[in-house]
């Protein structure tokens, strides 16, 4: 069975790294499977995550076509997809699904879109998932990494019967062999005057991941005088105005905007807590990844969040756009080491336990003999 993921990579993030372990599962566990990776170049940005695909011993390709040649881009694809006698097509994200579904029409493939999760931070992403969703309903099959993301898609009109919950994963062994004293330096040097405690965020710089909350909880923090700063890695077109909030708070010696980084796994275990303030979220690999490193985490309960934490015993969880209750969690864990500790442990034992890659492979191997044996049938 060949099977062709489609995606619009513009960094190498966690679904990227979903797609790629997930293969090399396949291939560990010897599932008659050959996985292709496609990409539109989007300006060059999908190099360094088809360049990971490569390196891992996959077939990785650029398509030629892109925005706004999405004509042009489904005829490439048709013909790719009769080239590589591809026999499912995994689509990642609106404009994937958008010339994916044409081309894998042409070529009588069954098509799954992967669904993440929808933001609204402006105009032009509101009408692209206005797009998406329109596009989920002609999908052969949808995965949601959540329940939480199904319940959405569902409401938009995809049936129920169509849709398969297969949550994220992460490799725990990742987080295994760390250099402790040089990545927890790193991270005091981004302070003047390193602090007692660093929190830890991570993401784009976009309004559904609720930074500005996080800075702002973290203000009220020092000016009750306890020593807590904050780095949040990630880029994005609000780096500008969360800047000028860090500024106009005063805060400019305990937040640090700290932009991309490729070591966050090395980072992550020497954070005292992460943080997740989103808005919204499909299942946040990025509190995967912390639980794995040990680290306490405290998320707002959004999307499949609470299909990871599990309150005072992996994390502790507060509603979403409450500043004040993210400020008295985050004042919490900080008041105990103990229960920091004990929930780091609990959550790595948790992601041991619930989020394996192994355990995904097997859904999604399910899930394709299902869609083989349906075209069968219709044969």
């Amino acid at each position: 069975m060949r099977v062709l993921h489609l995606t619009a990579s513009s960094f190498f993030g966690g679904p990227e790294r979903q797609m790629i372990e997930l293969a090399k599962t396949f291939h560990r566990e010897n599932r008659e499977i050959e996985t292709l990776f496609v990409s539109f170049a989007e300006n060059g940005n999908a190099k360094p995550f088809l360049e990971e695909a490569s390196k891992a011993g996959f077939e990785s390709l650029v398509l030629q076509n892109d925005t706004p040649h999405f004509w042009a881009a489904t005829k490439e694809l048709t013909r790719l997809f009769r080239e590589k006698q591809i026999d499912i097509a995994l689509l990642h994200g609106y404009k994937a699904r958008m010339v994916g579904y044409w081309a894998a029409k042409r070529n009588r493939i069954p098509c799954i879109g992967v669904s993440r999760g929808w933001t609204m931070e402006n105009w032009k992403i509101a009408v692209y998932t206005k797009l998406d969703k329109w596009m989920h309903r002609r999908m052969d099959h949808v995965v949601c990494v959540s329940q939480g993301q199904a319940e959405k898609v569902i409401r938009s009109g995809t049936p129920k019967e169509r849709i398969t919950v297969i949550r994220n994963a992460i490799r725990t062994d990742r987080f295994l062999e760390l250099s402790s004293a040089d990545h927890r330096q790193k991270l005091e040097q981004f302070f003047l005057v390193a602090p007692k405690f660093i929190l830890g965020g991570a993401g784009r710089l976009s309004p559904e991941k609720g930074f500005d909350l996080l800075i702002t909880a973290v203000s009220q923090l020092r000016e009750e005088g306890i020593p807590v700063g904050l780095v949040i890695f990630g880029e994005g077109f609000l780096r500008e105005p969360l800047q000028k909030q860090v500024d106009a708070l005063g805060v400019s010696d305990s937040v640090c905007l700290a932009g991309f980084t490729d070591e966050l796994d090395q980072f992550m275990p020497h954070f005292e807590i992460f943080v997740q303030s989103s808005h919204t979220e499909g299942l946040p690999n990025v509190l995967l990844e912390a639980m794995a490193a040990r680290t306490a985490v405290i998320a707002t309960e959004v999307g499949g969040t609470n299909e990871v934490v599990v309150e005072g015993e992996t994390g502790l969880m507060v509603p979403p756009n409450q500043e004040d209750r993210l400020t008295d969690a985050i004042r919490t864990a900080l008041r105990s080491d103990s229960l920091r500790r004990s929930m780091g442990e609990n959550g790595r034992k948790r992601v041991e336990k619930n989020f394996t890659f192994k355990a995904q492979a097997e859904s999604y191997w399910e899930l394709f003999q299902k869609l083989k044996s349906a075209i069968q049938r219709e044969q």
